[in-house]
């Protein structure tokens, strides 16, 4: 009886294992259907698309990958050779991205918080130690590693093997990405992303939109992709 009794409890306990593993798995299974239902839906907006892959990275459902953007105003200080045209370039540049968000950038010889160094490329890892060999422009952002506040950036442009126009693309896409806009794509060759090696020197519309969408006051520094989401949809 003893032994009877212990294995009806042991097949009692075993099935509402089962049965509770197979609600759990069917919660899960919903779950994620509406998570990717959800996501579709909100990626299907081409703007909203290439923010997500900008400002985060293209790899699907990167838990790591979270929102930086400065939260206070970016004073500029420029070192090393630059040429009128890139003085004139950078200037431009602040400009144009004045007129699209806010915190305030400007230039700057104290209190900077952003360096931009105009120097042959052989000399970038002496400036900066995180450089990558083989990038012409580049730059370098540091953020709270619990607000995701970027409260410092280093960039760097060549100053020598290319032409003022290749120049000034990258000044342009440097200053941009340091603003938090990391990442490059291949999906639009007119924007100042563009992955492949680029002569774009100015922002199409859709730079110009996902921009304003990084600096809404509602996008907040450290928001994940699904809260994105949640928030974008």
């Amino acid at each position: 009886m003893v032994k009877n009794s212990t294995t009806q409890y042991s097949w009692m306990t075993l099935n509402q294992i089962f049965r509770l593993s197979f609600i759990g798995l069917v919660f899960i299974f919903i779950h994620g259907c509406s998570t990717l239902a959800v996501q579709e839906q909100t990626l299907a907006n081409p703007t909203h698309q290439y923010f997500l892959e900008i400002a985060l990275g293209s790899e699907y459902g990167n838990r790591r990958a979270r929102i930086k953007k400065w939260q206070k105003d970016i004073h500029i200080k420029v070192k090393g050779q630059p040429t009128q045209a890139d003085l004139q370039t950078l200037k431009q540049v602040v400009e144009d991205l004045n007129a699209l968000i806010t915190p305030d950038i400007r230039l700057a010889e104290n209190n900077t918080n952003m360096e931009i160094y105009f120097i042959p490329e052989r000399q970038f890892s002496e400036t900066e130690k995180h450089y990558k060999p083989k990038n012409l422009g580049f730059f370098w952002a540091r953020w709270n590693p619990t607000t995701y506040a970027i409260n410092r950036s280093r960039i760097l442009i060549s100053s020598t093997g290319i032409t003022q126009q290749e120049r000034s693309h990258l000044i342009r896409e440097e200053l941009t990405q340091s603003l938090g806009l990391m990442n490059d794509s291949s999906r639009y060759p007119d924007s100042i992303f563009y992955q492949p090696w680029s002569r774009v020197t100015n922002f199409s519309e859709i730079d110009k939109a996902i921009i304003k969408l990084l600096y809404q006051k509602d996008i907040e520094p450290g928001m994940n992709r699904s809260e994105l989401i949640q928030l974008l949809q």
